[in-house]
């Protein structure tokens, strides 16, 4: 057909596959960015596998945005090249790749809450700037949390003729519900899970896989290493509007609260070490922010709408 772009080999595609999951590694070294630069200038079929492979990943999010590859066991980092290599040898136009997508997705702005009900009974809350992919097929349920937080509560999935089970994959690992409602929410670089009811299996990118029971609240890297402590069901109070506290830092309450505006929102100096407790309606910030210094010895300081300052009065 005219205009047509030449297929890609199978051994470039593989090529192009391996670089660019290299080049996510936040371990890449300038010699490896540099050699990668070659490649893709050593021949036009080598650019156009790298364009695909980047259109591959923003249009299905295979790989996170970032990766700390050698945290990855071996047969995990084969899997995720092969599928790469696969999408990027799959014509643009064909079924099978766009199959591989997820087949719903949900996001919530800034300050926005949303709740939800799966084909498989499962009911989501998505919090504050929060993104899940859903794809369920005959073997697996499977949601990727992108970012933010989501409250489930696993579905009974009888509509399907056998139980598939309910996973939630997070930049750091897998959780596997066991019949349950809990929570999981992705920060920087850590995985925020609490159980709530029933139980949830942990799986590591990389370390051994071990189960939460309700009432138990567990912060883990890709190591799945991380502080194990109570679930408190005072974290659950954004599902009904309110941030509820109990002699939290300033400074993390600040923080915590800045999740639900736009813009940037900080405490200066010793006042981040003071402590605040209380009960705050999160549909008027602006109010929370404003009652600050009737309680603290602080000023609130708008230098515009979305740069806001707390500092010693």
């Amino acid at each position: 057909m005219a205009g047509e772009q030449p297929r890609i080999s199978a051994e470039v595609a593989r090529q192009a596959a391996h670089w660019h999951m290299l080049m996510l590694d936040d371990g890449v070294s300038p010699a490896q960015q540099a050699a990668c630069s070659r490649w893709r200038a050593a021949a036009p079929e080598h650019e156009r596998a790298w364009q695909k492979a980047r259109r591959v990943q923003e249009q299905l999010g295979l790989l996170p945005p970032r990766l700390a590859m050698g945290t990855l066991h071996r047969e995990r980092r084969q899997v995720l090249k092969q599928l790469l290599t696969l999408a990027i040898l799959a014509p643009l136009g064909y079924a099978g790749y766009r199959q591989l997508a997820p087949q719903q997705a949900f996001d919530t702005a800034v300050g926005q809450h949303q709740r939800l009900t799966l084909a498989d009974g499962t009911v989501l809350e998505l919090n504050t700037d929060t993104a899940v992919a859903v794809d369920f097929d005959q073997q697996q349920r499977l949601i990727t949390l992108r970012h933010g937080e989501v409250l489930i509560d696993s579905g009974a999935d009888a509509g399907h003729p056998w139980h598939r089970p309910l996973r939630v994959a997070s930049a750091q690992g897998t959780l596997q519900a066991l019949g349950t409602r809990f929570v999981v929410r992705q920060r920087d670089s850590r995985t925020q899970l609490a159980v709530y009811e029933g139980a949830v299996r942990v799986t590591p990118l990389q370390g051994p896989e071990h189960t939460l029971e309700a009432g138990q609240q567990l912060s883990f890297d890709a190591h799945g290493q991380g502080p194990l402590s109570a679930a408190r069901e005072q974290d659950l109070q954004w599902t009904q509007g309110q941030l509820v506290v109990d002699e939290m830092p300033l400074g993390e309450f600040l923080a915590e609260l800045g999740r639900y505006r736009p813009g940037w929102l900080r405490a200066q100096g010793d006042v981040q070490r003071l402590l605040i407790s209380g009960a705050f309606q999160l549909r008027d910030t602006d109010a929370i922010l404003a009652a600050l210094p009737a309680t603290l010895p602080v000023q609130v300081d708008y230098r515009t709408r979305y740069w806001v300052t707390v500092s010693a009065r």
